[in-house]
């Protein structure tokens, strides 16, 4: 009886340090005891996880204290995460920051000046990323409003197949391998999607925009509204998205602006980048030409390593051509319109992607082997940033506070 009085003992003294020496000043090291404030003798001394060394990091004391820094610390970094990462979820994006914010527009062409700073992927969707929005807003392999294109399947350039029999939420996936005569390292999957008409772009566009979640609900609003639509005029982009399809200007920009300048290219060159899918690692190169190069298809998005736009975006020139979501006028009205050229541009059209090239527009719903897209994003505006920074500082100056008047109240007690 004695022993089982000892360990109930024990228990109590344990349950009473942990709940009464919340108030002890730290401990500067494990073999310190606990020092009470409150009226009765002290406990039996506890050590281990009962022994909290330092409370420097936490705001008042006590274990629905220390829950509550916990959640007001999660909810900060919460914060300055979703306002500053430029990683969402399942798709990574790896963007490059255009900066040099209220350019000039190109005198020749009237495009490219931006008043903002923002974001543009520096790479071309690629098929890998497109089969997982398909997977998550078509789980069910229903296809709603014709994001996925058969022509992904059986044609050679595209890359995504599906499959009916496949369980639910992975009924796409990437071809295995690579078309015939692209360079060694060439996938599928890090090929840029083709076979996407501008309303599929822009819903893999919502769908970042709305985390990346589950369901078609989340393709049909966000930085467009679209509501079923998959032909005629394109919409104008939403107030305040986030992420979105470049815009004619932020796509020029991005390829032919050097900070000073627009370079005649948008390889951050003067002279028309040589056509080739051997020497990749070359600088000023790119994959067009088609049977001049010789291709059949385009490669792995950024596969050419040296050679990118002076922000440093790849492919901007070859590959695939891309939509913007700038729509033309006249007989152009409601068509998106496109840059870059593609894997098949002829050698000699080559000058109609040069910084001087024509305006140049497509049907918002033709889908072709030559035609995929790329994301751009709004930077956090620095009000934004001075917020979340402004909360981490005060949260961090009321510890402050709260640990010098602990210590001024140890003093007067001793």
């Amino acid at each position: 009886m004695s022993a089982v009085v000892d360990m109930y003992r024990d228990d109590v003294n344990a349950s009473y340090a942990v709940d009464f020496g919340r108030d002890r000043e730290p401990s500067q090291k494990r073999s310190r005891h606990p020092e009470y404030r409150r009226a009765g003798s002290a406990p039996t001394r506890v050590s281990g996880m009962h022994n909290r060394r330092s409370k420097r990091w936490t705001w008042g004391s006590g274990r629905g204290a220390r829950m509550l820094n916990m959640r007001a610390f999660a909810s900060c970094v919460a914060f300055a995460v979703m306002s500053l990462s430029t990683v969402v979820f399942g798709v990574t994006i790896d963007y490059a920051t255009v900066g040099n914010p209220g350019n000039p527009a190109n005198g020749a062409t009237g495009w490219g000046s931006v008043s903002d700073v923002y974001k543009i992927s520096k790479y071309e969707t690629t098929n890998a990323q497109y089969t997982e929005f398909l997977n998550k807003v078509d789980a069910a392999g229903t296809n709603p409003n014709g994001v996925y294109n058969a022509l992904m399947g059986s044609d050679v350039t595209g890359g995504i197949t599906f499959n009916s029999g496949a369980a639910s939420g992975s009924k796409y996936s990437v071809k295995a391998g690579a078309p015939a005569g692209t360079p060694a390292g060439t996938a599928y999957g890090a090929m840029p999607v083709l076979f996407t008409s501008w309303f599929s772009a822009a819903r893999f566009a919502n769908w970042l925009q709305n985390g990346q979640v589950t369901g078609t609900s989340a393709m049909e609003t966000g930085a467009y509204t679209l509501n079923g639509q998959t032909s005629g005029a394109i919409p104008a982009r939403t107030a305040g998205a986030t992420n979105y399809l470049p815009s004619r200007d932020e796509w020029y920009k991005a390829g032919f602006y050097n900070s000073t300048t627009y370079t005649m290219y948008p390889t951050n060159n003067i002279p028309a980048p040589t056509n080739t899918i051997t020497n990749v690692s070359l600088a000023n190169v790119a994959n067009y030409g088609a049977a001049a190069t010789p291709t059949i298809s385009p490669i792995n998005a950024g596969a050419y390593v040296n050679t990118s736009s002076f922000y440093g975006a790849f492919d901007m020139f070859g590959n695939a051509t891309e939509y913007t979501d700038t729509a033309g006028t006249g007989a152009n009205a409601g068509r998106p319109q496109v840059f870059s050229g593609s894997w098949a541009t002829a050698l000699a059209d080559s000058g109609l992607w040069s910084k001087t090239g024509s305006a140049i527009f497509r049907n918002s719903n033709i889908t072709t082997s030559q035609i995929g897209f790329r994301v751009a994003a709004a930077v956090p505006e620095p009000a934004t940033i001075a917020l979340a920074s402004v909360g981490i500082g005060a949260l961090a100056g009321l510890d402050w506070m709260k640990r010098r008047k602990k210590k001024a109240l140890a003093r007067i007690a001793g």
